[in-house]
């Protein structure tokens, strides 16, 4: 009986997609101890967009966060999730930075990495390979899945082949948008899964706000993926990934051998929809399938974050009525410049640059400075050409000798920031210095919090202080086998 495993992912996915990473470290260390007694296979604590959230809105250290997640899962296989080249921050940064960060990443308790790239250049995280090798981390290369006409299954195919030959030992196919489809599972596993044979682990994990993500899962699984990524119950579904209660349900009935005590996984589940409550957050549904909505969201893949920017943005210009042609336009500019993957950076680049097509009447009349970068090979080589006639008006006025990135990554930064910036306490800080601004810097300072474990209080009497509160109860009656509790208000 084949073993199917489970990376968790209600600390970085999960809260990433239905809580905007506002979920505070006093609300993870709680329950971490039970996370490890339930016996995942890897647990992903934080993200590029979950390190600048600590900073930006919740005042927390991101290097204290994962220490203290170490220390109470002490066994676990911790990961961390970051953007390639620029890891956190929009910056793109050179190698000694690169190579600082991943060794900060592991004194911190960090044991693999995994590290996506918006237009799956290999090129853009061979170094960070190098270096996690170096150090004896784990590194886990994510494939982003997109959808068109050059994204096809020999596409994937061809780049888990250059995954394989610079010697990964594992492969995550990631549908970060929720765009794969039942039907398109069953071609696309097989055809990586040739490339990499058995010995390479073969990871998946599907978004929801399609309603296809436990489909396309159940189809991965039967096609033989080792790994999928699930969250806890209430931070499920939605723009989130598939629940871990279901998974193991459906695992279990097709045959598979799963390793999870169910009986933890339900009072994970349980502890996090408490969280929800006492922080007024909402907790993912389910979203039915819709062919129409389907292929409305498929045509432009602006993620859910980034359509609300635009819609704010619209508003604030009192244009929040050209929404609906800003979106159009956004597929087509995608299409025109190479269809990258519509992850940070390229969906900020191509909704701003539908914008301006937009609102100025005149397609790039106006173009912003990433996208003429991208236009010269800053940020790696497109899946295809950008259009002739697009490039022309991009790149009018413009430079338009071809910039090499790995003439940047040569570029050194650390002992620059050291010399300007500090001096610093610790390597930590310089990072810091190196990724945020600053005022950022100052004002994060300036109100940073301490994450201290709150006292977990017996579930019972939590319950009946709660109901305590509700003045419109009068009387509570609970009962376990023979004993009886029975409270009037």
């Amino acid at each position: 009986m084949k073993e199917l495993r489970f990376n968790e992912e209600t600390l970085r996915d999960g809260q990433q997609s239905l809580w905007a990473n506002r979920m505070t470290t006093a609300s993870m260390l709680p329950i971490a101890p039970m996370m490890e007694q339930a016996r995942f296979s890897s647990i992903n604590i934080m993200s590029g967009s979950a390190f600048e959230a600590c900073v930006l809105y919740l005042y927390e250290d991101p290097w204290d966060r994962m220490r203290a997640l170490r220390r109470l899962m002490p066994k676990t296989d911790l990961k961390l999730l970051i953007r390639g080249r620029s890891a956190f921050g929009w910056r793109r940064f050179p190698n000694d930075a690169i190579e600082l960060l991943i060794k900060c990443l592991q004194k911190a308790g960090i044991q693999g990495i995994a590290v996506f790239d918006g237009l799956n250049d290999l090129n853009n995280i061979k170094w960070h390979i190098q270096v996690a090798r170096q150090i004896g981390m784990e590194f886990h290369p994510a494939l982003v899945f997109a959808e068109s006409p050059a994204h096809t299954d020999e596409y994937y195919a061809a780049k888990a082949r250059e995954c394989v030959q610079l010697g990964l030992k594992s492969i995550n196919l990631a549908d970060a948008s929720g765009l794969l489809t039942p039907q398109r599972v069953r071609t696309l596993i097989p055809a990586i899964r040739k490339v990499i044979g058995e010995e390479v682990e073969f990871a998946f994990v599907s978004h929801c706000p399609t309603g296809m993500g436990t489909e396309n899962y159940l189809e991965a699984i039967r096609l033989g993926v080792d790994n999928i990524s699930t969250a806890a119950l209430p931070l499920s579904h939605g723009n989130s990934i598939p629940s871990t209660i279901e998974m193991i349900h459906h695992a279990r009935e097709m045959g598979f051998k799963v390793a999870l005590d169910e009986h933890l996984v339900r009072k994970i589940d349980d502890y996090f929809f408490w969280v929800a409550y006492q922080e007024q957050k909402p907790v993912g549904q389910p979203v039915k399938i819709s062919p129409q909505q389907y292929k409305m969201y498929a045509a432009h893949q602006i993620p859910g974050g980034m359509m609300s920017h635009l819609a704010s943005q619209l508003k604030n210009l009192g244009l929040e009525h050209r929404l609906p042609e800003v979106v159009v336009e956004a597929g087509r500019v995608r299409q025109e410049i190479g269809y990258p993957v519509m992850v940070t950076p390229f969906s900020q680049i191509v909704g701003v640059q539908a914008v301006f097509n937009v609102i100025e009447g005149e397609r790039y009349r106006t173009v912003p400075s990433d996208l003429i970068l991208y236009a010269r090979g800053f940020y790696g080589k497109p899946v295809v050409p950008i259009d002739p006639n697009v490039l022309d008006r991009i790149l009018k006025g413009e430079d338009r000798k071809p910039i090499d990135p790995e003439e940047n990554f040569l570029e050194p930064s650390v002992e620059k920031a050291r010399a300007e910036l500090g001096p610093f306490r610790s390597d930590e800080d310089l990072l810091l210095a190196l990724f945020f601004s600053r005022p950022t810097l100052e004002r994060y300072n300036k109100n940073k919090k301490a994450a201290e474990i709150p006292v977990q209080r017996i579930p019972l009497v939590a319950l009946i202080q709660e109901l305590a509160k509700r003045k419109n109860i009068r009387q509570v009656s609970i009962q376990k086998g023979s004993v009886k509790l029975k409270q009037a208000f």
